[in-house]
């Protein structure tokens, strides 16, 4: 039987639905225990703040977070640190329950929306900056539909392992669609940041 290759896309979205089972269970003791709590935030504080800086969120933008999870620090992070309005997504309800719980009890409301949504689906034409967590899959059609929608302006910061979205960008259906700007290699993930491109522009 022939091996898949790791650059497969089935394989990328593999790696990406798995990573979602263990952040889901790390953010749920996180919810719950203290402890993990502190942990996930000495383990994401500077990506998250650098991934800010990449992206260039400024208080003015408008910002969507696919994939908010139980404890949506990154959405917190952004909001604190740029006063930007941030629209929280998630696709699983008791998450989506959890996350809002997080942020009325640290007063971020007026700053961050959880919402019930679908990277595949949602409407993101209104929107400055998208974020795509890790655990978001298939990032493939992720990234078509936000293509299809996105500004032309708009900004789109996708986290990933290796250098999956650069095998996933090689796709007939998204080639040539998007342009990298820059690629922060994190110990554990990559983080690109993607402009739409406008060949004609």
């Amino acid at each position: 039987m022939k091996k898949e290759s790791t650059r497969s896309p089935t394989l990328i979205n593999r790696r990406r639905k798995i990573s979602c089972y263990k952040f889901n269970l790390l953010e749920l003791l996180s919810t719950k225990i203290d402890f993990f709590q502190q942990l996930l935030k000495g383990w994401r504080t500077t990506v998250y703040k650098t991934e800010i800086e990449l992206a260039e969120i400024s208080q003015k933008d408008k910002v969507l977070f696919i994939g908010s999870g139980f404890f949506p620090y990154a959405a917190t992070l952004i909001a604190e640190e740029t006063k930007a309005k941030v629209i929280s997504i998630d696709n699983d309800e008791k998450t989506i329950k959890s996350a809002k719980a997080y942020i009325e009890k640290n007063g971020l409301s007026h700053l961050i929306t959880i919402e019930y949504g679908d990277g595949l689906t949602y409407p993101v034409q209104d929107f400055d900056v998208i974020f795509i967590a890790i655990n978001v899959w298939p990032i493939d059609q992720v990234l078509e539909h936000i293509h299809s929608q996105m500004k032309t302006d708009a900004r789109v910061l996708c986290k990933c392992f290796r250098n999956d979205i650069a095998t996933i960008l090689e796709l007939n259906n998204l080639s040539g669609k998007f342009l990298v700007k820059s690629v922060l290699q994190n110990p554990k993930s990559h983080s690109y940041l993607l402009l739409k491109n406008n060949p004609n522009k």
